[in-house]
């Protein structure tokens, strides 16, 4: 029992300082925005999904690393009832995500930042980027690039938002 204490006390002091790009994010709202879905049927914001862990994952078609990532997004989203994975695509051409979508056969629910205003707006500036939000709208963790580690790390950071 006392270890379970002092891990779960590291973790969140892991957890409260575990960032690796735009820190001044960190503890404060995650700025609200709302977008159009890849297929065109509706607008989405990360408000709609308060109640539930958000994870906005930016990416791009051209992305390699998006390639490896995206599904293990998918499998995150199926493992966790109370997570939402929301993919942010920045392409220049929205036909461009949506071939990368059917081609690598994923499930998720992507939404177009066709003038990068959103991207800009979160300080993105590598492909893939992560930002990982509380159920009540608070930025927790902001992540740039990918590594199969930081895809363990999700999972534990998710596990504790969801406690």
């Amino acid at each position: 029992m006392k270890t379970q204490r002092i891990l779960s006390i590291l973790f969140s002091l892991l957890l409260i300082g575990s960032v690796y790009a735009n820190d001044d994010m960190l503890g404060k709202p995650a700025p609200d925005f709302s977008l159009e879905t890849i297929s065109r049927n509706g607008k989405i914001s990360p408000k709609d999904y308060r109640g539930k862990v958000v994870l906005l994952d930016f990416w791009a078609s051209w992305c390699g690393p998006c390639k490896k990532s995206l599904p293990l997004l998918v499998d995150l989203e199926e493992k966790y009832a109370g997570l939402k994975v929301l993919a942010v695509n920045i392409d220049d051409d929205r036909e461009n995500a949506l071939d990368f979508m059917k081609r690598h056969n994923l499930d998720l629910t992507v939404i177009y930042d066709s003038d990068k205003s959103v991207t800009e707006n979160y300080g993105i500036s590598a492909m893939p980027s992560a930002v990982l939000i509380d159920r009540n709208g608070v930025v927790r963790y902001v992540k740039y690039g990918y590594t199969d580690r930081e895809i363990k790390n999700f999972d534990a950071f998710i596990r504790e938002l969801l406690k």
